[in-house]
C-alpha cells in the first residue's frame, strides 16, 4: 500500500516517539526499581510501607520487558503494529503492580485515585506516537484497566467511582482531539509549506478559506499566462561556473518571485532560467489580464536593478517577457503520489510563442491581442507603461495571423 508523503512523515514521526516512549518506559522503571531495591535494604524509606521481595520482583521483571522493547524498537525494523502490543502490556504490568504491590496502599477508597492517576499517565504517555488508532485503542484500555482495578480492588465507595469515570473519559476524549488536532496541523503545514512556495501567502489564505481541495482533476478556465526567459543564458552559464550559475539563478528568481506575489500571480513552475506564471487561477478576478502585464512591467524594473549591481558588463542579462489570455485547462495534474498545480492547452503554448518572438521585435515584453482588450482602457501613464501594436504574425502551430502588442516600460 502506498503512502502519501505526509503520510510518510508521520510514520517516521511515530517511530521516533516510539523510541522516546520506550526510553522514557526504560527510565522510570530503572529509577523505580532502584529506589525500591535500595528501599528494600532499608538504606532509605521514600513510601509508607516499605517495599518487599514481591515489589523488587515486579521491578525486575518490568524492567526486563522495558529493556526488551527498548532493544527491539532501536536496532530491529519498526512495524506500527507494536504499538499495540506495548501499549497493552504498559497497562497489563501496571495492573499487576496495582494487585501485588504490597506499598500500593488501596483503602479507604485511595485505589479509585490511583487507578485513574494511573490509568491518564499511561494513556498521555501514549499520546507521544501522534496515532489516531493508538490514540483510541489505548483510550479503551484505559477505561477497562481503571474499570478493573476499581471494582477488584475498591473498596465500598460507589459514589466517588460514577463522577471518576466520567472525568476520565472526558479526559481520554480531549487525548483523542489533541492527537487528530496534531496530525491535522502537521498535514496543513506541510500543504502550506509546498503551497507557499508556487502562491503568495493571500492566496493560501483563501485555499484554506475556500476549502480548495488538492485532489487530481481540472476545469476550463480563462487565465493569463505569463512566460519569462533570460535571453542567451546558455551562453551566460557556459562561462561561469556551476555554483556561481546556482547562485545566480537563485537570487534571480527569489527576485522574480517576489515580484510576482505582490501582484497575486501563481508562478505554475521554474523551466531553469524560464518562469511560467498564472493570472486567474485558483482563482479568478476581473484584472487578471491588467496585474500580468503591471507584473511583467515590475520584473523589468527589478532587472534593471539587478543589472545596475553587476560591475560586469557580462553579467547584466537580458529578459523577454510574453503574455497571454485564454481558456486553458486548470488543476492538480500528476499521479497519486505527485500533483502539480498548472494549466494545459492551446493557450499555454501560443504564450510562449509570444514570448520568443521578443527576441524577434527586439521588445522586452510582448502581449497578445485577447490580453490587450482585456487591459485597454484599464490603465494610464501614472502605471509606468503604455502599449503600442507591433504587428500581426502567424506564430508556429497556428495558421491565422495574430496581432502582438508591445508594453513599453516608461
Amino acid at each position: 500500500m502506498k503512502h502519501s508523503l505526509v503520510d510518510e512523515i508521520l510514520i517516521a514521526r511515530e517511530m521516533k516517539n516510539e523510541k522516546t516512549v520506550a526510553l522514557v518506559r526504560f527510565a522510570l522503571f530503572s529509577i523505580t526499581s532502584i529506589l525500591d531495591f535500595v528501599s528494600y535494604l532499608g538504606w532509605i524509606s521514600y513510601t509508607i510501607v516499605t517495599p518487599s521481595l514481591i515489589t523488587v520482583g515486579l521491578d525486575l521483571t518490568f524492567l526486563v520487558f522495558a529493556s526488551i522493547v527498548l532493544i527491539f524498537v532501536n536496532f530491529l525494523p519498526y512495524k506500527p503494529y507494536l504499538k499495540f502490543f506495548t501499549i497493552a502490556f504498559d497497562y497489563f504490568i501496571i495492573g499487576l503492580m496495582m494487585f501485588l504491590d504490597p506499598t500500593i496502599i488501596k483503602s479507604n477508597g485511595l485505589i479509585y485515585f490511583i487507578a485513574m492517576t494511573s490509568a491518564i499517565f499511561i494513556f498521555q504517555l501514549n499520546l507521544l506516537r501522534h496515532s489516531k488508532t493508538g490514540t483510541i485503542y489505548g483510550a479503551i484500555l484505559a477505561f477497562i484497566y481503571f474499570m478493573v482495578v476499581s471494582v477488584g480492588l475498591g473498596d465500598g465507595y460507589p459514589f466517588d467511582l460514577i463522577p471518576m469515570i466520567f472525568g476520565l473519559g472526558m479526559l481520554l476524549a480531549i487525548g483523542y482531539v489533541t492527537t487528530v488536532s496534531n496530525i491535522e496541523m502537521v498535514k496543513e503545514a506541510n500543504t502550506k509549506q509546498m503551497m507557499e512556495r508556487f502562491l503568495p501567502s493571500q492566496l493560501v489564505g483563501e485555499f484554506y478559506k475556500n476549502k480548495v481541495q488538492l485532489e487530481p482533476g481540472g476545469e476550463n478556465k480563462e487565465v493569463t499566462i505569463l512566460f519569462s526567459d533570460i535571453r542567451a543564458f546558455t551562453k551566460f552559464s557556459e562561462q561561469r561556473s556551476a555554483e556561481e550559475v546556482v547562485a545566480f539563478l537563485n537570487d534571480y528568481l527569489s527576485r522574480m518571485t517576489d515580484v510576482i506575489f505582490k501582484f497575486n500571480g501563481t508562478i505554475d513552475k521554474f523551466i531553469g532560467d524560464a518562469i511560467m506564471t498564472i493570472f486567474g487561477a485558483p482563482f479568478k478576478r476581473d484584472d487578471d489580464a491588467l496585474r500580468a502585464v503591471k507584473t511583467a512591467v515590475a520584473m523589468m524594473h527589478e532587472i534593471e536593478s539587478l543589472n545596475q549591481k553587476q560591475k560586469n558588463p557580462e553579467d547584466k542579462i537580458n529578459v523577454g517577457i510574453g503574455i497571454h489570455t485564454g481558456e486553458a485547462i486548470v488543476g492538480n495534474i500528476g499521479s497519486d503520489r505527485r500533483l502539480d498545480y498548472t494549466v494545459i492547452g492551446d493557450n499555454v503554448n501560443l504564450a510562449s510563442r509570444i514570448e520568443g518572438l521578443t527576441k524577434h521585435y527586439n521588445c522586452p515584453i510582448l502581449i497578445s491581442e485577447a490580453t490587450y482588450k482585456q487591459v485597454a482602457g484599464k490603465y494610464s501613464l501614472e502605471d509606468g507603461f503604455e502599449i503600442r501594436e507591433i504587428d500581426q504574425v502567424i506564430v508556429k502551430g497556428k495558421s491565422k495571423p495574430i496581432t502582438v502588442y508591445e508594453v513599453v516600460c516608461l
